[in-house]
């Protein structure tokens, strides 16, 4: 059987066929995975009397590679296949990943192949660093770039800078991919989209990340006017220049606080006051403290409002709604700390909108291990701020409660079968890259507070997903 199916994919990939199926993936069970781009030839070795025990496969360069056929499981032959950042540093050519602190800023030069699925981007300066807060710790590293002009890459809207998102502790490699796609089919402005990509890093394969925007102000992100609007987000990082820890019960906000589950740490994500308020002739901290006191009678009308009021003066109820069943479904962990939650207002006389939704990886299945239960609250009162304490006011009002029930019905009548059809489409796009990725990174133990499984095993960690998302 193994014989036929080789040689069928060497007729495939052989003649007139060749430039149309240039990605040749190669299934394994070794613990190995194969893909070629541009094969020139496939041989045996071995006869067809004794059996083939060789398989070799020739690129265009001439590369040979030779591959036990007891090793292969199955061969797959694509016309496309997800794109390829190549980032070379320019000060750091012998770097493997990047070393130092994630803000350090470093020329590079980028290149992007689109195999098909989007217009290449031609060789460019950029400027390289890393992201993330946890994240940034682990061994997959997480970047960003930003590049000299705005530009539009892999269909995403034209923007200056994007995020490589490393999805380290992942398996499935597609719970942000999910957690955007219902932000999206929910229609939040400004919903982050992702395209799976493969990163070299000096020329070296560091597995498939998922690129999407960076987000912030800004016309590929939340697009609003700078000088009017701000972007806020709820984070116990609590690492921006302008901060401030807002007391849930005495409803009174201070410069600095404790993590307790009493205080929420709501910090100015975006735009940088020290730019925008001489414009607007006022100090940084003049303008901080307007926008201080306005999210603080937003935070105090959630706590005091009965159940029965409305808050619909301070607060847009679908955008909470919309937020909740995105965070909810993926069972997003993050909530309760809280960390990566945003808000934006337009300006000062509107109201304020929950999202964009961000930061996905410690969800579904996952909660420090794979088989988190799909009954798993998405905030209990053991978060290490005022996330759940802020959560259980704002949704216990009646007005939000009875919206979300009706969104939540539609979705399931509507949307459920949507997401598990692009589901499916995205795991076969993604599969031979996932595989490969396993390879690279396989199954990490070594920090007691994050057990990273690996994706090799792509198609029983999809299925796993599936599971989870139908009994939740």
């Amino acid at each position: 059987m193994k014989k036929i199916l080789l040689l069928t994919a060497a007729v495939l990939i052989s003649g007139s066929a060749m430039a149309q199926h240039e990605h040749f993936h190669v299934f394994r069970n070794d613990n190995q995975f194969n893909t070629f781009n541009n094969v020139q030839e496939i041989t045996y070795q071995g006869s067809p009397s004794s059996g083939y025990n060789k398989m070799q496969v020739t690129d265009a360069k001439g590369n040979a590679t030779i591959i036990d056929i007891e090793a292969i499981d199955s061969v797959v032959v694509r016309p496309i296949g997800i794109p390829e950042f190549h980032v070379n540093l320019t000060d750091y050519p012998e770097w493997t990943e990047l070393i130092g602190s994630k803000s350090d800023e470093h020329p590079a030069i980028l290149r992007m192949d689109g195999n098909g699925m989007y217009d290449d981007l031609p060789e460019q300066e950029v400027v390289f660093r890393g992201r993330g807060n946890s994240t940034w710790n682990m061994k997959k590293k997480p970047y960003r770039f930003k590049m000299n002009k705005k530009t539009a890459v892999c269909g995403m809207k034209k923007a200056k800078s994007f995020a490589l998102i490393a999805n380290y502790i992942d398996c499935s490699l597609m719970r942000n991919t999910v957690a955007l796609w219902l932000a999206n089919y929910l229609e939040m402005p400004f919903a982050n989209h992702c395209v799976p990509v493969k990163v070299y890093f000096n020329g070296i394969c560091k597995g498939q990340y998922m690129l999407t925007e960076k987000t912030g102000i800004g016309s590929g992100s939340v697009d609003i006017d700078e000088e009017k609007g701000m972007l806020f987000e709820i984070d116990s990082n609590y690492d921006e220049d302008y901060r401030f820890a807002y007391n849930l019960y005495s409803h009174t906000a201070i410069q600095n606080g404790n993590n307790s589950q009493g205080t929420l740490p709501v910090m100015i994500a975006d735009p940088d006051l020290t730019e925008i308020a001489p414009a607007l002739g006022l100090t940084a901290d003049e303008y901080f403290n307007t926008w201080k006191n306005d999210f603080s009678a937003m935070l105090t009308a959630v706590m005091t409002t009965p159940s029965k009021g409305s808050l619909k003066e301070y607060i847009d109820l679908e955008s909470v709604v919309n937020f909740f069943m995105v965070n909810s479904l993926s069972s997003n962990h993050e909530m309760e700390h809280p960390k990566s939650f945003k808000l934006y207002k337009d300006s000062l006389d509107g109201v304020y909108k929950f999202g964009p939704v961000w930061d996905f990886d410690w969800a579904f299945t996952f909660d420090g291990r794979e088989g988190a239960p799909a009954n798993t609250p998405m905030v209990d009162n053991n978060g290490d701020c005022g996330g759940y304490t802020f959560i259980k006011a704002l949704l216990s009002n009646e007005e939000i409660r009875t919206l979300y029930q009706q969104k939540w019905n539609a979705f399931v009548k509507d949307g459920y079968p949507e997401l598990k059809a692009y589901m499916e489409e995205y795991a076969t796009l993604i599969e031979p890259s996932a595989k490969e990725n396993g390879v690279l990174w396989p199954a990490d133990y070594s920090v007691d507070w994050r057990l990273s499984e690996s994706s090799f095993d792509f198609r029983e960690n999809f299925d796993k997903l599936k599971a989870w998302i139908q009994q939740r």
